[in-house]
């Protein structure tokens, strides 16, 4: 059954019925045909009424670390070098300076990798990259492990090419860095991440349960949707099976939950506080769901760990939600703004996000709008640290507050019709926050926006919504604007598939 997503009601008070809805839509699986396997893992492709070409993979990993890694690699080697190419032409170009550019790139990566990157990547996921070199070399890829590795790089850079310099000017001498920096003036800069996320509990939802939402607004219409991807992992040790939505080649998080509930969630913060000398956090996010069961726990293991890049985060936990009552509010989520060295942490109402100014004088208008059980972030920073040093516009006015509006409007408009949100409202407002062009309320018949991949959690009962940008030229439209496939997760997590798989 196909659901229509509805539009939250403006400020103003005006409510948008259901007739006014832009077209994305919310698909239930009809299936799960297996591709192939290895071992206990299973490559399957998704079949449900949908608005993309090629509709998802879902990759089901079982196993030890080495041995997910193993699996992957065997059963994906030709899409992981096809998406890796798709993406490097499309980045870089396809004719042959490109191809001999993006090889001596590729080579640049590597030495990122080898020597700042992987320092800090704990042993198992170093385990399981090692199990997806060997597991693609046996079907014909000798470098794919190199592109999987280098996809993780590229996701952990800053989101303007020139800002790479502040890397450079901790791993050199900065007379070298300088040098360097000329070559980045010389190159046009990739399009600034501009991603979103939100969670939302208690008495503003169905039940009080926790629902979560991330926006990955990038570089659009590469190619690489033919490679959407689900990667279920459900290890053979200690730590909790997960779930993440990406693509092929992009290896690790993008956006994720584990079985214990809790989501994990990524925005570009364009800092020149950075480095490479940390934990990368495609892997970093993974991490996490695999070892916290609670908002506290998730916490302890990020401080145990250091960041690189500066991004937002967002870590939201069901259990917390479960456990929330208003007369004793506890954490439920926390906003992660950080750089190298430094992580603020905020949970809902944070007095920090009231109080903030543009500019940062007396003289200077509001433009933080917490709310009560609530936490969302764009892609600017509300901490006075973290403004310091931000590269990025902080004026009201910019695309980031924008849509940071746009995630509170939609909360306010809801609370203040008394409608509870439940997995349509929860999938409107991370439709509404996804790039789509001009007119956020609205999916056009064009292919303005920048957004790639959308995904809604319902983690309590591990279930999720997500979406991809489909189409190519003239007929590419923003994920958000696609179709959301609902997928229920808890077969996947108890390492069966569901009885409508074959």
């Amino acid at each position: 059954m196909v659901y229509p997503l509805f539009l939250s009601a403006l400020l103003v008070g005006l409510a948008v019925t259901a007739a006014q809805t832009p077209n994305s839509d919310v698909a239930d699986v009809s299936g799960f045909k297996k591709l192939r396997s290895w071992g206990e893992s299973s490559l399957y492709q998704i079949e449900a009424s949908t608005k993309y070409v090629v509709n998802p993979y879902l990759i089901h990993l079982i196993g030890t670390k080495y041995d997910m890694g193993y699996a992957y690699g065997h059963l994906l080697a030709k899409e992981i070098e096809e998406c890796y190419y798709t993406l490097m032409y499309s980045l870089v170009g396809d004719d042959l300076k490109d191809k001999v550019l993006i090889e001596v790139l590729g080579l640049a990566l590597d030495w990122q990798w080898r020597d700042y990157l992987s320092i800090e990547v704990p042993p198992q996921y170093k385990m399981e990259l090692l199990g997806l070199e060997y597991g693609a070399r046996e079907s014909g890829c000798t470098m794919c492990g190199n592109y999987v590795k280098r996809s993780i790089v590229l996701a952990n850079a800053p989101g303007d090419l020139k800002d790479y310099i502040y890397i450079l000017l901790r791993e050199f001498e900065p007379a070298v860095a300088r040098l360097l920096s000329n070559t980045t003036d010389e190159l046009e800069p990739t399009a600034g991440l501009q991603c979103s996320m939100f969670a939302v509990w208690g008495s503003r939802t169905e039940g009080g349960q926790l629902f979560s939402g991330r926006n990955l607004d990038w570089n659009k219409d590469t190619g690489i949707n033919k490679y959407k991807m689900v990667i279920v992992n459900v290890p053979k040790d200690s730590s909790y099976p997960s779930v993440s939505i990406t693509f092929a080649t992009l290896y690790g998080t993008i956006a994720g939950m584990s079985s214990m509930g809790l989501t994990v969630h990524e925005a570009n913060l364009e800092e020149n506080e950075i480095s490479f000398s940390g934990f990368p956090w495609t892997l970093r996010l993974r991490y996490i769901m695999e070892n916290a069961k609670n908002i506290d726990e998730a916490k302890s293991l990020w401080e145990d760990t250091n960041n690189t890049v500066g991004f937002n985060h967002m870590i939201a936990s069901a259990p917390d939600a479960v456990n929330y009552t208003s007369d004793q509010p506890s954490t439920v989520a926390l906003a992660l703004e950080t750089m190298y060295g430094y992580t603020a942490y905020f949970p809902d109402n944070d007095q920090r996000e009231a109080d903030a100014l543009y500019p940062q004088n007396s003289t200077g208008q509001h433009f933080g709008f917490p709310l009560k059980e609530a936490v969302w972030r764009t892609n600017h920073g509300y901490d006075p640290v973290i403004r310091k040093h931000f590269e990025w516009s902080q004026s009201p006015s910019s695309w980031s507050m924008q849509r940071y509006m746009f995630i509170h409007d939609a909360l306010v408009s809801y609370d203040a019709v008394s409608q509870k949100i439940d997995y349509t409202e929860a999938v409107n407002i991370t439709s509404i926050a996804g790039d789509k062009g001009k007119h956020p309320y609205t999916c056009e018949d064009n292919t303005d926006g920048s957004n790639v991949i959308s995904v809604t959690f319902q983690p309590q009962q591990s279930i999720l919504y997500a979406a991809w940008e489909s189409g190519a030229g003239d007929t590419w439209r923003p994920g958000v604007c696609s179709t959301y496939i609902k997928l229920d997760m808890k077969d996947w997590f108890e390492g069966k598939a569901p009885s409508n798989n074959y």
